[in-house]
């Protein structure tokens, strides 16, 4: 249920120089208004609160009324937090201190986070990030419920959000080192789809992965999938399947021991877009500029991509 107040802080704001001045046509001059403007705000007032705040006496001004004077208090009260509220708004679109929502695919925070934690800690060292990791699907909704003001996540990945690309990064396909297929210079999706793709368990991955192999008349292999992108190279390392990948670990040993090789991929598989997404009618903070900045310098830099080999 949405409250209709019926009033405006203009009308408070009139009616609390009216009260202050004692006399509307110097309150009209005071607020660069006119009389009848000014006297019609107040007037309009009363009517919408069922109260009379103010007495007119003919060429004396006006004075408070019992009601006027208990209310006075209130307006003043509320304009000095609608102001607080306006420097805090101002605050938070001018400067780069304070907190700032972030949303990480959790498939790029592995690669991405640790960078940009650190270099967002030597360049803007009173921003404070908060991240939330998750899916694709949930990084959206985060987006449209305003839990986060950007999100790090690839192009095909960002729906109907505003997305602003860093890099194009192209697909690999990730194997056991000690896999026969590990030797050879590329390989054909007709040729992976002999054995399960191991992937994360997200929706969105999953129908990419399906329309890249239909887009190349492929049919697409058993799936095994996992929540963790490390859990998924171990599997890959301890052949259980191949994995399809854009970001490449630094390097190619698995947690349980196991390695890992990445193999370029002989068809022409589009390359994907890293970046952040955003609601298309938001403007980016401050704060989002900057952290858009540390991003951009930590993929420039190469941090994120980097070869397992």
């Amino acid at each position: 249920m949405i409250d209709h107040l019926g009033f405006s802080l203009t009308q408070l704001r009139y009616f609390v120089v009216s009260a202050e001045v004692g006399n509307i046509s110097e309150a009209a001059e005071k607020l660069s208004a006119s009389q009848s403007t000014v006297s019609s705000a107040v007037m309009r007032l009363e009517r919408q609160l069922g109260v009379q705040l103010l007495l007119r006496h003919h060429a004396r001004g006006v004075t408070l009324t019992p009601s006027g004077r208990h209310l006075l208090r209130e307006a003043r009260a509320l304009l000095g937090q609608a102001r607080s509220l306006k420097a805090r708004g101002d605050a938070l679109a001018g400067d780069t201190a304070g907190p700032l929502d972030v949303g990480f695919l959790s498939s790029l925070a592995p690669f991405l986070l640790p960078p940009v934690h650190r270099m967002a800690r030597e360049r803007y060292a009173a921003l404070q990030l908060n991240v939330l990791e998750a899916s694709a699907g949930h990084l959206l909704t985060f987006l449209q419920d305003g839990r986060c003001e950007v999100a790090v996540t690839y192009d095909f990945l960002a729906g109907d959000a505003r997305f602003r690309p860093l890099v194009a990064l192209p697909m690999h396909a990730l194997l056991s080192d000690d896999d026969p297929m590990s030797a050879a210079g590329s390989l054909g999706l007709d040729e992976l789809a002999a054995r399960p793709l191991v992937t994360l368990d997200d929706p969105a991955v999953l129908r990419h992965c399906e329309a890249m192999f239909a887009d190349r008349g492929v049919r697409m292999p058993r799936v095994i999938t996992t929540t963790s992108l490390e859990t998924m190279r171990g599997l890959v390392a301890a052949g259980s399947g191949f994995g399809l990948i854009y970001q490449r670990a630094a390097h190619a040993s698995t947690l349980d021991g196991g390695t890992v090789c990445a193999v370029e991929i002989a068809d022409e598989v589009p390359s994907a877009s890293l970046g952040v997404a955003m609601m298309p009618d938001l403007t980016m903070s401050s704060r989002g500029r900057a952290f858009l900045q540390v991003l951009r310098s930590v993929v420039s830099l190469g941090c994120a991509v980097k070869s397992i080999a």
